[in-house]
């Protein structure tokens, strides 16, 4: 169901170019009509992202991009990366990607986007080698962090937190238990404090240390230790636990009864 709130854009462009090898800066905003139950879409690249949960009719957005390099290089490179903010149905997209075809190694690249989005909305921040903060209360909302090398850090609630990083970690302090929290690291570890009522953790090459669980869980670990701590467990509840070469913790409430094998290799 959408919000009826007329869509308020505001776009704003600054660029400054003090000498050929300075940096070239671009500061960019947006605001999109918020939609309760759709998906906001950070699609970045190197860039850091801050998002908040704020009560509000709007999705507002600030990307600040630099670029340092020769002249005319880093005019072409800033203008690849000019977001563009998109809706597609029922997604809110705010994307600002490196094409290919470009010699990046000719110029160097930092940015930083900060969203502030109501609650019950949907969040999916997808990026090459940037880092993510996530803060505040987003309510019913299924939250989404996939990086190839960028760790998540999480402080706040949400229904559902889902990490996907092949060379970073995740650290998520919830206020209350999510429904599931799932973390997917080749390289990296996984922290999770305040709770779940499912989880499923796999690593690599990283540890994983979880606080606050409520049911079932899966756990697996290349290299890297496992430590999990629940607060109460239903009857019949399932849990896996599987180490390669690292250490496993598991802490139960008192009169917590057992039923199935164990299997230590």
């Amino acid at each position: 169901m959408r919000v009826r709130v007329p869509l308020i854009v505001t776009v704003v462009v600054f660029l400054a170019i003090a000498t050929a090898h300075a940096g070239i800066e671009l500061h960019q905003e947006h605001s999109f009509s918020a939609q309760a139950a759709a998906t906001v879409v950070v699609d970045v690249s190197f860039h850091r992202v801050e998002v908040t949960a704020t009560p509000g009719n709007t999705v507002d957005v600030v990307v600040d991009i630099e670029v340092k390099g020769d002249g005319k290089s880093s005019q072409k490179y800033l203008e690849a990366l000019k977001p563009k903010f998109l809706e597609e149905g029922d997604k809110l997209i705010i994307r600002s990607t490196r094409k290919n075809g470009f010699n990046w190694k000719s110029v160097s690249a930092k940015g930083l986007v900060t969203v502030r989005m109501p609650p019950g909305m949907n969040l999916t921040v997808d990026s090459s080698s940037g880092s993510a903060q996530i803060s505040g209360d987003f309510g019913d909302a299924v939250i989404r962090f996939d990086a190839s090398s960028g760790s998540l850090t999480v402080d706040g609630a949400m229904r559902e937190l889902h990490s996907d990083t092949s060379s970073g970690s995740v650290k998520a302090t919830v206020n209350r238990p999510l429904e599931v929290f799932t973390a997917d690291a080749s390289s990296g570890s996984a922290r999770l404090s305040g709770g779940a009522h499912r989880a499923k953790v796999d690593t690599s090459s990283g540890s994983m240390n979880l606080s606050g669980l409520l049911g079932n869980a899966s756990f697996d670990s290349s290299s890297g230790g496992i430590t999990a701590q629940w607060d109460a467990i239903p009857a019949g509840a399932k849990v896996r636990a599987g180490a390669s070469s690292g250490g496993v913790t598991l802490r139960f409430p008192a009169g917590t009864v057992f039923a199935g094998s164990v299997d230590v290799s």
